[in-house]
């Protein structure tokens, strides 16, 4: 069986994982929204359906290429439905003979919602970047049993740094449940001080700010279906706590991104950290994920180099410090040839770096690499790292989101 070629976002998302379904106001993860996922009673759901036609292109309309029915009644695309019910709704696209994508054979498909009442559920912060590292990544260095702390664990958070997280519904069982961002509201209170609603943050339609100032604690809940669901409870802890960090990267055809784990001196996680990010040894560019990750993270990408002609191995040693505290890491992947021919000439990342040597080296110091700006060579890693600054980072819409 063929099937629709799916780029950018959660990627196709329908039983048959031909057609993206996006499904706003409803919010399940940041991360996936499979067909079959189970989503508040009295949530509001607009089945919005794409289908990707170029890799340029993204996901076009999809009107021209199936009918579209719930219970056998006629839907149009993007149309809401209430889960009112505790039955669910199943949306059924047959394909349409006159479908404009030439080239593709088309299935029936489906894309089912089940409902589940707001009893015995609870809320979390969901740690996105990392869940979008084991989904998308081929491996990651390491797999630390904190990389995403407990549910039960306070959030130990550096002072006056504002941190960008999806919110998630969850049951006894720690499965997500999708709940109405319309209908809901994600509330924070301080020092025994009224609740305020927060906002989500600027330019994002997706991600709530947590902060605190010195000393503070924040309690933050959610309130949706006539329920308060404890989020997380978020502790200011200073710096100067930090007493180590380790490094883990994540990595497919070549580096993706890592972060620095920091830990207080009883091994508990602290975020915020202002983490710097250095090369010992090879080149690679390195670049924050967004303005609202914190700095112990960075995207990293082998575009500082050409391409090679036939596969070759390529190393790299990735340094994180924080004050006196460092660690490095060796990281070994496999170049490979661009899979087209591009007419213009290879031009490294603004943001490459090259090694500097260890501090009892005569090293070459930071000379960079005098990159200039200009198109990428388009190798398999860099696609993801697009995909992930965008899902990060994307823009509020007033119409869901085809992506």
């Amino acid at each position: 069986m063929s099937s629709v070629a799916a780029l950018g976002c959660t990627g196709a998302n329908s039983e048959e994982e031909q057609i993206h379904v996006s499904l706003a106001p409803l919010f399940y993860s940041e991360v996936e929204q499979p067909s079959g996922l189970r989503a508040l009673q009295g949530s509001t759901v607009c089945f919005d359906a794409g289908l990707s036609d170029s890799p340029d292109d993204g996901f076009a309309g999809i009107e021209g290429c199936f009918d579209m029915a719930i219970a056998g009644v006629p839907f149009v695309d993007a149309d809401c439905v209430t889960l009112d019910g505790p039955s669910g709704v199943e949306v059924d696209y047959t394909p349409r003979a006159d479908c404009a994508i030439e080239e593709v054979e088309l299935f029936p498909d489906r894309f089912r919602v089940e409902v589940v009442p707001v009893d015995g559920l609870r809320a979390r912060l969901e740690w996105h970047v990392e869940l979008l590292a084991e989904r998308f990544a081929e491996r990651l260095s390491s797999r630390p049993a904190d990389l995403i702390p407990g549910t039960d664990e306070p959030l130990r958070l550096v002072p006056d740094v504002t941190v960008g997280f999806p919110v998630n519904v969850i049951d006894a069982a720690g499965e997500r449940v999708g709940w109405d961002m319309s209908q809901g509201r994600v509330l924070e209170t301080k020092g025994g001080g009224p609740a305020r609603t927060l906002a989500l943050l600027e330019d994002t339609d997706v991600l709530w700010p947590v902060r605190v100032g010195p000393g503070e604690t924040s309690t933050i809940t959610l309130e949706v279906a006539g329920a308060v669901l404890p989020v997380a409870t978020v502790v200011a802890t200073p710096v100067e706590a930090a007493a180590s960090l380790e490094i883990v990267a994540a990595l497919a055809d070549g580096p993706l991104g890592a972060r620095a784990i920091v830990r207080d001196a009883e091994g508990r996680v602290l975020v915020g950290a202002p983490v710097t990010w250095s090369l010992v040894e090879g080149e690679l560019a390195l670049t924050t994920i967004s303005e609202f990750t914190p700095p112990e993270y960075t995207m990293i990408g082998d575009d500082c180099v050409p391409p090679p002609a036939a596969p070759e191995s390529r190393r790299a040693v990735l340094r994180a410090q924080l004050g006196a505290l460092s660690d490095e890491l060796e990281i070994e992947w496999t170049a490979k040839p661009p899979e087209e021919t591009r007419d213009e000439p290879f031009s490294p990342d603004p943001a490459c770096q090259r090694g500097t040597g260890r501090a009892d080296d005569d090293g070459l110091g930071d000379r960079g690499c005098n990159c200039a700006t200009g198109p990428q060579d388009g190798r398999a890693g860099w696609a993801w790292l697009a995909a992930l600054t965008w899902m990060l980072g994307r823009r509020r819409r007033t119409t869901p989101a085809r992506c």
